[in-house]
């Protein structure tokens, strides 16, 4: 009986020591990217604990996207998403870095956009290009460019991020259209002003700018839809080309280094007329989202699809000769 026990509680030790919680570890950095659209890359660095296998870390979100873990040298881990928390599995590594995206740091009142969190070491935070800080939770321990470094807390940093608005004036300068020949020069200058978006403009012209704002912006929503659908309608007509698709599966028969998941991933494509949704690739063929993610990497990288973003969905497309 108490050989069992001895047995009982080295075993128990043992799993504590193997699987070491987030507290155990070290964390070096964590930076974030912020994205006009309030998307957030995260990078996260951690120094491993010694007689440890596994590293147990909590995500800054709850939807997360493209989660991938690395050691110094880059080598990709293996990891396992439970909830809120990532495991990720190593062996040597003493440093180890996971990426991934998320929409869950950031909110937005009217035009001011704010990202937080809370971090027990400085967060190096790169806003949007020409983004204007209105406000902060701490003074900042440095500022560059649209790079920002908050101290450790609970840290919040609000912006707006400025509309470009073009504005034109005109004079006339010259004597009067006479016998001589002599007319009228008219010059005119073409300036940009940034203004941030929903704010509001002072002075006797106000209204007028808001006006010229407006303008600009359907006129330039309005181009930007006809390119995107004439894009897209190519796009699909040269996807769902039978002749290309079925070039295409005949090129991918003879290739002998496509493992399973791949060769699967890339006839489920040609099936549904070369395009569809990531996340129903991977639910056809019954993949984890990190195994997906780095499948299509690898296609993508060897110029077989490409990977693109439609609204807050990543689509996956083959690439037809």
């Amino acid at each position: 009986m108490k050989g069992r026990m001895v047995s009982l509680i080295l075993a128990f030790t043992l799993a504590l020591l193997l699987v070491a919680p987030m507290e155990a570890q070290s964390v070096v950095s964590l930076s974030l990217e912020v994205y006009e659209d309030g998307y957030v890359l995260v990078n996260e660095t951690y120094s491993t604990a010694n007689y440890t296998v596994a590293l147990e870390i909590p995500l800054l979100g709850e939807y997360v996207e493209g989660l991938i873990a690395v050691d110094e040298n880059g080598n990709v881990l293996p990891v396992e998403m439970n909830g809120d928390t990532v495991t990720v599995y190593f062996e040597n590594a003493s440093f180890i870095t996971i990426s991934y995206y998320t929409p869950d740091l950031t909110s937005k009142d009217g035009p001011v956009w704010t990202v937080s969190l809370e971090s027990p070491i400085p967060v190096q935070i790169s806003l949007p290009a020409d983004s204007v800080i209105v406000d902060l939770s701490d003074i900042p321990m440095e500022i560059r460019d649209n790079v920002i470094v908050m101290p450790a807390g609970n840290i919040s940093v609000s912006y707006v991020v400025p509309i470009q608005t073009p504005t034109t004036t005109t004079s006339s300068a010259g004597g009067d259209s006479g016998a001589s020949g002599t007319g009228t020069t008219t010059t005119t200058t073409t300036t940009t002003s940034s203004q941030p978006a929903g704010g509001s403009s002072e002075g006797s012209g106000g209204s007028g700018a808001w006006w010229v704002i407006l303008v600009v912006a359907l006129v330039g929503a309005g181009a930007g839809y006809v390119y995107f659908q004439r894009g897209w309608s190519t796009r699909s007509e040269e996807a769902s080309n039978p002749e290309a698709l079925e070039a295409f599966r005949k090129r991918i028969e003879a290739m002998e280094d496509l493992n399973d998941d791949e060769r699967g991933a890339l006839i489920f494509l040609i099936e549904n007329g070369g395009k569809a949704p990531q996340a129903r690739v991977r639910e056809a063929l019954g993949l984890p989202k990190t195994t997906a993610w780095r499948m299509f990497k690898r296609l993508e990288e060897r110029g077989l699809v490409r990977v693109y973003k439609l609204g807050r969905e990543n689509w996956v497309e083959l690439v037809l000769e």
